[in-house]
């Protein structure tokens, strides 16, 4: 098994391990549940957008509501074992156990009850279970899949915002992203050139804060589907030649040509596109205000742990 299935799926191999009745730690649980499923080590090796192993978080979830539901209790701090309850549970579905399956227990009507939004409290209906999404998903990974979708739009009108606004904007724009980037400081402050006589260069920024060296950096507002080419990377180099400079950032709203992008590699010159401008934006808060804040916790085994 290549992908690491729904964590609803790994309550019944998770019990099974469990079957000899000893107290065990989950994470010494883990490999030996993975061999169960035949999971191969692509899936062990899967990530999530935070970094984590995806098999030992949904591992984590499987353990959670089977505790909700009676089937697994704690025997010390991190240290699980099986129930009655659940090996009943193995006796009665031999195939799997799904969360419809667990309902039948009060405590875990309250967990459902309880995961619930406030608003939706105390509804009933056909199934009183929680959101469908979370039958193949963790809450977590609902959480993140959500924070994924919510970046992605603002990333996008973030794109159309600065293809909107004025060219002057895109110039203005580019170095104040660059200082949020690090280059210059407050008394070496990068500024914009854009102007006649310009040469081609919207704007400058020190390198380091000792402003021993210059980046030049040039803006292009161009609308989606027309790329830039390697002519106006090397007129970029051409006009930093003449400056003695030896680094330059080029960015557009639009995209690169492979012919600009293979010029740009060999003149040293940065290319940021429309994509990634918008994505540098939504990372570095240029542009953007927090609307809310969401601190995920867990509890801290070791705190409860005897000095």
């Amino acid at each position: 098994m290549d992908i690491v299935p729904p964590f609803d799926q790994i309550m019944r191999p998770l019990l099974y391990v469990l079957m000899d009745g000893h107290p065990h730690q989950l994470r010494e649980l883990s490999p030996r549940v993975g061999d169960l499923m035949g999971l191969s080590q692509t899936a062990r090796e899967e990530c999530l957008a935070s970094g984590a192993l995806r098999f030992p978080n949904r591992l984590y979830w499987a353990k959670l509501y089977l505790k909700q539901a009676g089937a697994i209790e704690d025997v010390d701090r991190g240290i699980i074992r099986i129930t009655e309850r659940g090996r009943e549970l193995l006796r009665r579905y031999p195939r799997s156990i799904s969360q419809e399956a667990l309902m039948e227990f009060e405590e875990f009507r309250a967990f459902v009850e309880r995961s619930k939004p406030p608003k939706d409290r105390g509804k009933h209906n056909e199934e009183a279970t929680l959101d469908a999404g979370t039958t193949e998903r963790t809450p977590l990974e609902v959480i993140q899949s959500a924070y994924q979708e919510l970046r992605e739009a603002v990333v996008q009108e973030l794109l159309e915002a600065v293809r909107k606004a004025p060219p002057a904007f895109l110039e203005r724009l580019t170095v104040k992203l660059m200082m949020r980037l690090g280059y210059g400081d407050e008394e070496n402050a990068g500024h914009v050139t854009g102007g006649p006589g310009d040469g081609g260069i919207d704007g400058i920024i020190p390198r380091d804060r000792l402003g021993l060296s210059n980046i030049y950096l040039q803006a292009k507002r161009y609308q989606d589907g027309s790329p830039i080419g390697a002519d106006v990377v090397q007129r970029l180099a051409g006009s930093m030649q003449e400056r003695g400079a030896q680094e330059g950032v080029l960015v557009t709203t639009s995209s690169f040509t492979p012919a600009a992008r293979e010029s740009a590699r060999r003149l040293k010159i940065a290319l940021i596109d429309g994509q990634r401008l918008a994505e540098m934006m939504f990372a570095e808060n240029v542009g953007t205000s927090t609307e809310a804040t969401l601190s995920i916790k867990r509890v801290d085994q070791g705190f409860f742990e005897l000095e």
